[in-house]
């Protein structure tokens, strides 16, 4: 009897200081906990603490490292959805702090992270692209840090590929009125794209099997004043000259 009276005086005292361990877990404490595995690289309990620390966070300062550093930590575990959904929750409710660049930043990083082939959807490279132009007109210097133009010229060859891609595969089933629009979208909003020569040619070829011979001759000459690639030039000149003997 005496045994069991010790054993239960026992588990009453474990179970008493869990419980008052467990309401000492204050927002700040759980916050501290987090940051203690995030600086040792271990993201995933990280989110876990921060994710307590912003439910229970009792002021507006505490919750916006919370779901930054939640946000953070999905990012460097390479969960880029579900840090994609945390940084925008941030920058909805905190984009007038001076984290919002950083968070600004990883957003655009991690949808980059996540790109497609341009015979695939490309959705991700459509968000990076326009949040890498937002983040190069609001903060400029910080963009520069991390080279975001170079970033920015390689999404835009990317999005004119996939046009260039589409407008082909309408050229292959008939569809030339299709192709049209979307080789005339990469001429007039992706000039300055490595794409660009190859589409405006294709243009140029697409409209003259539609008989639109002097909408053509003017996108050749334009091209041909524009592109110095050994390869298009020639063919450039061969089609104009073409064209000028059946225009007389």
């Amino acid at each position: 009897m005496k045994k069991f009276i010790i054993s239960l005086i026992t588990l009453f005292v474990i179970f008493a200081c869990a419980s008052k361990n467990d309401i000492e877990r204050d927002a700040a404490t759980y916050f501290k906990e987090g940051l203690t595995y995030f600086q040792n690289k271990k993201y995933e309990k990280a989110a876990i603490l921060f994710e307590e620390a912003l439910k229970k966070a009792d002021t507006p300062e505490l919750a916006a490292k919370a779901q930054l550093f939640l946000a953070d930590s999905y990012y460097f575990d390479k969960q880029y959805e579900e840090a994609i959904s945390a940084y925008k929750s941030y920058l909805e409710l905190y984009e007038d702090k001076p984290d919002a660049k950083r968070a600004l930043l990883r957003l655009g990083l991690s949808y980059y992270a996540m790109l497609k082939p341009i015979d695939r959807d490309q959705s991700y490279t459509r968000e990076a692209y326009k949040i890498f132009l937002e983040l190069n007109t609001k903060y400029p210097d910080f963009a520069k840090e991390y080279n975001i133009q170079d970033k920015i010229s390689h999404l835009k060859n990317m999005l004119a590929e996939k046009d260039l891609y589409v407008a082909k595969f309408y050229i292959r089933i008939g569809e030339k009125k299709a192709a049209l629009i979307r080789l005339k979208k990469i001429i007039n909003e992706y000039k300055d794209t490595k794409v660009y020569p190859d589409a405006a040619l294709l243009y140029a070829k697409v409209l003259i099997d539609n008989n639109k011979l002097e909408m053509a001759v003017s996108i050749l000459n334009q091209l041909l004043n524009e592109t110095k690639d050994p390869k298009l030039l020639p063919q450039i000149n061969k089609i104009l000259k073409d064209l000028k003997k059946q225009l007389g």
